[in-house]
């Protein structure tokens, strides 16, 4: 696996434990946001290292490039100077620097390569991060809309049972106090009725009955009648 592959694999994993489910959404935004500047940290520090190595291979390349040049003016000069196994060797030494520089152009245009890839991966990092920051801020806002429902459903039907619980007193309330209302009417009736005595506030005492004041005044009023036939 080359470079670009390791830093891939390292992104997609962070990626992955970026968009893990988490019980509490609002808990994870925090998680997720460090997560997510994390990746993008590492994308733009792998962007460094390949344009550092990208600036160095075009620097040998460059060097090379100038060797040959310089490298062919020598063997030149010595066939010149009529020393041809040293312009040969001069020329032996120039194709492998040819040979190096071939390797080394090679090697360059593969890190462009990286490069233009590392560079695609890091615009559509960042438009994903910036996508799931705001479904994350409206999975947020529709939780804490969601939550405030609930306490306020709790708080309503603790209310309703408080209710509940108070209506049937009263009703309780009103059964008894229909009930004793009914029973005063049907005394009140009775008493009408001469089915029932009232009660009288000269009674001797409690519990005791209209016949025996009756009895008496009468025993009281014969005897004021013989009294007055017969003073005497």
């Amino acid at each position: 696996m080359g470079i670009l592959g390791q830093i891939a694999a390292g992104l997609r994993a962070g990626l992955n434990a970026a968009l893990a489910p988490a019980a509490d959404p609002r808990t994870a935004y925090v998680s997720a946001q460090s997560k997510q500047r994390a990746l993008l940290a590492q994308v733009g520090l792998a962007m460094n290292q390949v344009t550092a190595s990208k600036e160095r291979l075009q620097g040998r390349a460059l060097e090379d490039r100038v060797r040959l040049s310089r490298i062919l003016d020598e063997a030149r000069a010595e066939l010149v100077a009529g020393h041809a196994d040293t312009a040969r060797l001069c020329l032996r030494r120039r194709h492998v620097v040819a040979l190096e520089l071939e390797a080394l152009e090679a090697q360059l245009a593969e890190v462009e390569s990286d490069e233009t890839n590392l560079s695609m991966l890091e615009r559509r990092l960042a438009n994903q991060v910036d996508e799931f920051v705001a479904r994350q801020e409206v999975i947020v806002a529709r939780y804490n809309a969601a939550e405030a429902q609930i306490q306020i459903k709790e708080a309503v039907t603790g209310v309703s049972n408080e209710f509940a619980e108070l209506t049937a007193a009263l009703a309780q309330a009103e059964q008894r106090t229909e009930g004793m209302e009914a029973r005063a009417s049907a005394i009140d009736r009775l008493v009408k009725e001469g089915l029932l005595e009232p009660l009288r506030l000269d009674s001797t005492g409690p519990g005791v009955g209209v016949g025996p004041v009756d009895d008496d005044v009468e025993l009281q009023f014969a005897a004021l009648e013989r009294d007055i036939a017969d003073p005497s």
